[in-house]
């Protein structure tokens, strides 16, 4: 739905061959302007209700909490859904995630209360033959895994149309 918001993690500038192969995967993420990422929430403050207020408190929980470092290591999936790398070690992710969830508890994490998502990167939708799509998945981006990352900034996104995105800001992490 136009006017969305998310914060994200953009991994697509440390991982330029995970980035192509993700875009190989998921067209659709091309198309739409999201690069590799890891989503912190979405969806986030609607684009018409989003203030400054908003934004400063977001910019100030992240300028207190350090860069993000992980890797990526391992192929799993939403049955159904998307298959996606697993981030580890995942506990300062997951801190940060369940954080910034409960400093804005009226937008939970894909709109669903009292869910606690694991981190994750996602590569591909399932689609109606998910054998074929994990298998793709596994073969091109599987090879690619482990990657590392040292991730010092979140992304807040926008959908500007329909299925269209780009960044409206990024917050520095500081700590």
């Amino acid at each position: 739905m136009a006017g969305e918001t998310f914060v994200t993690l953009v991994l697509a500038d440390q991982a330029p061959e995970l980035a192509e192969a993700h875009d190989e995967l998921y067209p659709v993420r091309v198309e739409e302007g999201i690069p590799l990422s890891l989503t912190l929430l979405a969806p986030f403050v609607p684009r018409d209700l989003l203030t400054d207020e908003h934004l400063g408190t977001a910019r100030s929980f992240f300028a207190a909490r350090p860069p993000l470092a992980f890797d990526l290591v391992h192929l799993d999936e939403f049955p159904g859904l998307v298959v996606y790398a697993v981030p580890e070690p995942e506990e300062e992710l997951r801190a940060t995630m369940r954080a910034l969830w409960a400093l804005f508890p009226d937008y939970p994490p894909y709109g669903r209360p009292g869910t606690d998502p694991p981190p994750h990167a996602t590569l591909a939708q399932v689609g109606d033959d998910p054998a074929a799509v994990r298998d793709a998945v596994e073969r091109r981006a599987g090879p690619l895994l482990p990657v590392r990352f040292v991730v010092g900034e979140a992304t807040l996104f926008e959908e500007f149309e329909p299925d269209r995105c780009r960044v409206l800001q990024t917050f520095p992490f500081g700590g």
